[in-house]
């Protein structure tokens, strides 16, 4: 199978037109219908719904066009590396992060970094952390910035001396809201709603000392964001790191610190076994050179 077939798989799946298809390839479309064909034939399976007007993937189709384009991302990345090995550093770092405050520390040293190689560029990838542990795993992002717990030990990594403070976020006409802090004993019986994550989830049951029952957890969300979305929605109270709590939370909600304090350090991983492109293994230079990590 080319990669040159895989980018015309995915350039009919994106147009679901097989002319407009051909047009943006610079090939005919018959030798397009005829390679798609030729396609289907190897793999055994239908990828296309064909209509009069439009064409669809079928859930093959879905499937493959994901792994598709996992192998053009490496494939792409691949060649820019080899381009990029030369004296200069250049090339982009891959960077997969969850909604954590300690995005800001990073975006600085980041701009410190291309201050000094100004040919280096960042992508920002904002994912769960076992979303950024499976792109790792696959090659496709350099590095992540996840919170401790990690997600399995198969990973180098420098700890941000920035905590990531967890909070409790409630409706403003919540009884909860009146208090100054959030203590154990004030969430029992309290709907909940928590971080998805098992490691994340462990740690707050274990700050609650004793005052969790199993029946006041209402939901489970891998997204902070969408835990106080849920919040608003009068699902019951979000404890975890909160997205909002650098920003202004709006009039129905309140954010209370917990006390005892529950926080975690944030690390920057990478796989010490998948080799790094020259732009990746500097900044992971940098990083460890900087003295407040």
């Amino acid at each position: 199978m080319e990669l040159r077939i895989l980018r015309y798989f995915l350039a009919v799946a994106s147009e679901e037109n097989i002319s407009r298809a051909a047009r943006l390839l610079h090939i005919t479309q018959p030798t397009l219908s005829r390679q798609l064909h030729d396609l289907e034939t190897e793999l055994g399976v239908q990828l296309f719904e064909r209509g009069s007007r439009h064409i669809t993937l079928t859930p093959q189709g879905l499937l493959f066009r994901r792994r598709a384009r996992e192998i053009i991302e490496l494939s792409d990345k691949a060649r820019q590396e080899l381009i990029c090995g030369c004296d200069d550093i250049k090339g982009t770092v891959a960077i997969g992060a969850g909604e954590l405050q300690s995005v800001l520390r990073l975006g600085t040293y980041m701009k410190e970094f291309r201050d000094l190689h100004p040919q280096v560029s960042f992508e920002l990838i904002t994912a769960t952390a076992d979303q950024i542990r499976a792109q790792l795993d696959q090659g496709l992002l350099d590095l992540g910035l996840m919170i401790e717990p990690l997600p399995g030990q198969n990973y180098e990594m420098i700890r941000f001396l920035d905590t990531e403070n967890y909070a409790a976020v409630m409706p403003a006409s919540h009884p909860l809201a009146a208090r100054i802090c959030i203590r154990p004993e004030d969430l029992r019986q309290v709907p909940l709603i928590l971080p998805s994550r098992p490691e994340v989830e462990k740690n707050i049951i274990s700050w609650m000392q004793g005052t969790y029952e199993d029946s006041q957890k209402v939901l489970t969300t891998n997204l902070s964001f969408n835990g106080i979305q849920m919040v608003k929605a009068g699902l019951g109270v979000f404890v975890g790191v909160p997205v909002s709590m650098s920003t202004e939370l709006p009039e129905s909600l309140e954010l209370r610190a917990l006390q005892p304090s529950l926080a975690s350090f944030s690390d920057i991983v990478w796989k010490p076994d998948l080799p790094l492109n020259r732009a990746a293994e500097a900044f992971i230079r940098f990083l460890k050179e900087k003295g407040d990590l």
